[in-house]
């Protein structure tokens, strides 16, 4: 019934059914080998692909695509993995997953053997070079600013907004050698929205930078009227992220609607596979 009102009411992010709409794109995506196949091979994605949805829906499929069956190590530097259709998908059923996030969230999986740890990203409590993989996916820009939505805790609420270098120090210490980390985060103009921050092309190279990956590979997703498409660095830089949270339907004291592409959150990504 949610997503039948989603889309007879226009199909508007955020609105009620998007949630179940999206999460029901998402399965469709990472279940279909057609579609796992584009995003391996960094071809173009189908037409409107993902359109109105947030970067979910290249984010999931595009680190998918690059994992196998074997059973690794891997953690989740964000719990973005948290979800039942997520972590039941063959390519991660099978790993040892470990989650790290600020705080106890709604739904918890120990009896599909998933760890969980409530950290900090810029302290992580295990022992250097211990992950096969890492996933740390729209996560890096929320490190060092207000997390107060995430957390009740006064420290969290910070202004340190280089602070996620010291989160992808972390993320390389506790990496095995030989080991891969995937890292997306939103890309384009910079912005400083308080609760996150959305990345340039100079904050991109600085993640590079201070993790010094043995090889890497870069790919860049934008948002324009019809869907998703891939891209590449220097295109994706003009993009502005929309914000929601600025909207009359979450802010009294606003007046601002819907852009008229109905992006959902960020207009471009950046996604990085880096070999420590």
């Amino acid at each position: 019934m949610s997503i039948w009102l989603y889309i007879q009411k226009g199909r508007k992010p955020w609105s009620t059914g998007y949630n179940e709409y999206k999460e029901q794109l998402i399965i469709k995506l990472i279940n279909d080998n057609s579609q796992m196949k584009m995003f391996k091979e960094g071809l173009q994605l189908s037409n409107r692909h993902g359109e109105f949805i947030d970067e979910r829906v290249v984010e999931y499929p595009w680190f998918i695509s690059r994992l196998n069956e074997e059973k690794t190590r891997l953690l989740d530097a964000g719990s973005i993995l948290n979800y039942s259709y997520i972590l039941q998908h063959p390519k991660i059923k099978n790993k040892d997953i470990t989650i790290i996030t600020l705080e106890p969230e709604n739904y918890c999986y120990y009896y599909n053997r998933v760890s969980y740890l409530f950290n900090d990203l810029r302290n992580i409590p295990i022992q250097n070079n211990w992950f096969d993989e890492i996933v740390c996916m729209s996560t890096l820009e929320h490190i060092g600013m207000d997390n107060s939505m995430y957390s009740g805790h006064p420290k969290f609420k910070e202004e340190k907004n280089l602070d996620y270098l010291k989160a992808v120090a972390e993320l390389k210490r506790v990496t095995k050698p030989g080991g891969r980390v995937y890292i997306t985060v939103p890309y384009g103009k910079y912005i400083n929205f308080g609760w996150y921050q959305q990345f340039n092309a100079e904050m991109i190279d600085s993640i590079i930078d201070t993790f010094a990956p043995n090889k890497l590979t870069e790919t860049y997703y934008c948002y324009e009227s019809g869907g998703w498409l891939i891209s590449d660095k220097q295109y994706c830089q003009k993009f502005e992220a929309f914000n929601i949270h600025d909207t009359k339907y979450f802010n009294s004291n606003s007046t601002k609607d819907y852009d008229p592409d109905y992006a959902a959150a960020a207009r471009a990504i950046a996604a990085l596979e880096l070999w420590k």
